[in-house]
């Protein structure tokens, strides 16, 4: 996409991105973030803000870490939660209705089984068999693993699909906060892109430029061009 903007502040060097955290830190309303990499500390500033009611959108590349210098875990983003897979009363009802089957044909063998040993065999071993199909079905589960997130997280494959022998990264970095202020430039959402690297990023406060900005990575958060990674491969990740 192209825009134009009349309102830029322009940072190069060191700590080129520490107005960008304090921006995000005191953010009203919302927040967008595109990073291919994250750092853990930093994640966990977009779940406070999300409990305390921001709307936050990430998109990334890969994966989400973890470090043993944050109490960051994935599992602070991404829940999970057991649910009944569909029709499994159904099908609950019906094995609780074959096992009792089992169970009163091994009743009848049992009887039987007065004037013929090998019926009382197989009233045994229906009886068995019964009991068994009846306790499973009764403390099988039937339930899937459901994973959500707890703000709007897109997390791309950087391998395209369409072309498995390259790469095709989400390399831009852009943060918009409240949907006034847009901040773009080569600063990645991690400790180095903020504190240590040589980076730079400007800052965009043009109305226009900033909506614009922010439809396009409203289109680059649907899109189906490239693979998301599914939430499940990211807990498993």
């Amino acid at each position: 996409m192209r825009t134009t903007s009349s309102k830029d502040s322009i940072y190069l060097g060191r700590n080129a991105g520490e107005e960008i955290l304090e921006a995000i830190k005191q953010a009203k309303k919302s927040v967008k973030i595109v990073s291919p990499y994250l750092s853990a500390d930093y994640l966990k500033v977009l779940v406070n803000l999300s409990k305390s009611g921001k709307e936050i959108t990430l998109i990334a590349c890969d994966k989400l870490d973890e470090s043993s210098f944050s109490d960051f875990r994935i599992s602070d983003i991404i829940k999970s939660n057991k649910v009944l897979i569909p029709e499994s009363k159904e099908k609950r009802i019906k094995n609780l209705k074959i096992g009792g089957i089992i169970l009163i044909l091994s009743i009848i063998f049992l009887v039987l089984g007065i004037f013929q040993s090998l019926l009382f065999i197989l009233a045994g071993i229906l009886l068995l068999s019964g009991v068994s199909f009846t306790l499973y079905s009764m403390l099988a589960t039937y339930s899937q693993t459901e994973y959500s997130s707890i703000f709007r997280l897109k997390v791309f494959d950087s391998a395209s699909i369409k072309k498995p022998g390259s790469t095709e990264l989400i390399h831009s970095k852009v943060f918009i906060i409240d949907e006034n202020i847009c901040f773009l430039g080569s600063v990645n959402f991690t400790y180095s892109g903020f504190k240590t690297h040589y980076e730079t990023a400007i800052k965009v406060q043009d109305v226009s430029a900033v909506r614009a900005i922010s439809e396009e990575i409203e289109n680059l958060y649907n899109s189906s061009e490239l693979r998301a990674k599914e939430l499940r491969e990211l807990v498993r990740g």
